[in-house]
């Protein structure tokens, strides 16, 4: 699976937006991970490009499954999904999460989106 770059909105954060990930599964295998910090770099109703210090599972080697919990607007949203490319970045590492969501699901993910895009824009504007 490659990274979708041809998708229609995608919404590349000016500061990367601090969250929190587990991962939920690796091949077939459930587990319990502890959470994990990371930053999005930039997200779609597709997935997101992410950054951690933490060293994952190689994509290639095993399917992860992760859940991602998204903050935006101010409504918290946890999305699970699957880590599909990995590369290292000085000390941390670039992950590309593919999401795991129905056509509704990445419809409504896509309002919420906006909604966050003009919630900071009006945010700057006051300060």
């Amino acid at each position: 699976m490659q990274y979708r770059r041809e998708e229609s909105f995608r919404y590349e954060f000016s500061e990367p937006l601090k969250s929190t990930f587990k991962i939920i599964r690796i091949s077939d295998a459930n587990v319990e991970s502890k959470e994990g910090e990371m930053y999005i770099l930039d997200i779609s109703a597709g997935g997101v490009k992410m950054n951690t210090h933490l060293e994952l599972p190689d994509p290639n080697k095993a399917k992860v499954e992760v859940e991602v919990e998204l903050q935006l607007a101010e409504k918290n949203l946890d999305v699970q999904g699957e880590i599909v490319w990995k590369k290292p970045f000085g000390k941390s590492y670039h992950y590309g999460i593919d999401f795991s969501i129905t056509e509704n699901e990445s419809q409504e993910l896509i309002k919420i989106l906006k909604e966050h895009i003009k919630y900071i824009q009006i945010k700057k504007e006051h300060e």
